[in-house]
């Protein structure tokens, strides 16, 4: 594998809208930015209770909104906030990314930044290498919404992978990933 050749997707789901928010679930997905092709996949669920203990922060309409779409959180094993960070670096260290993919510069980069702040270490990819899908998609697609994501990180990094490889390809960089 052409380490070169390698970015990320990460998606988060919480259940508030701000920085200090209770990240739920963290996914993200190694791939080829030639062929799209995924090469790994990485999911984790930090301890809702270890982060309200630390003053992360829920809001009621997030939740509000989670519970109507079916997609809370369900009891799964949870990572202490502090390893789900060493897991997340662990991963981007073995699959070192050319770019980093979010969905959107406002709202899981500065989550995800908090999140590692409050556990101590710094957030595990260059500033400089995060590229936005959602703005991405809007050059490719103007006024057209992407099809509807789960609110399930792993799967919302699949369908904005799909997304990205879509839109790249029709603005004619189909390698520019």
């Amino acid at each position: 594998m052409d380490l070169l050749a390698t970015s990320i997707i990460i998606d988060i789901e919480t259940l508030d809208t701000t920085p200090t928010s209770v990240i739920t679930e963290i996914g993200a997905i190694a791939f080829n930015r030639m062929t799209f092709t995924e090469e790994a996949c990485f999911t984790c669920t930090p301890s809702i209770l270890h982060q309200l203990a630390a003053g992360r922060t829920t809001s009621a309409a997030t939740i509000h909104f989670h519970h109507s779409k079916g997609t809370l959180p369900k009891n799964c094993p949870h990572y202490l906030p502090k390893d789900a960070v060493h897991a997340l670096s662990r991963f981007l260290r073995d699959f070192p990314p050319h770019l980093v993919w979010i969905q959107g510069p406002d709202f899981d980069r500065p989550i995800l930044e908090s999140f590692c702040q409050q556990s101590g270490e710094p957030l595990p990819w260059e500033f400089w290498r995060t590229r936005d899908t959602r703005t991405t998609w809007d050059l490719a697609f103007p006024g057209e919404k992407h099809p509807p994501r789960r609110h399930h990180a792993i799967n919302d990094c699949r369908d904005t992978l799909a997304d990205l490889h879509k839109s790249l390809f029709h603005l004619g960089r189909p390698t520019s990933a």
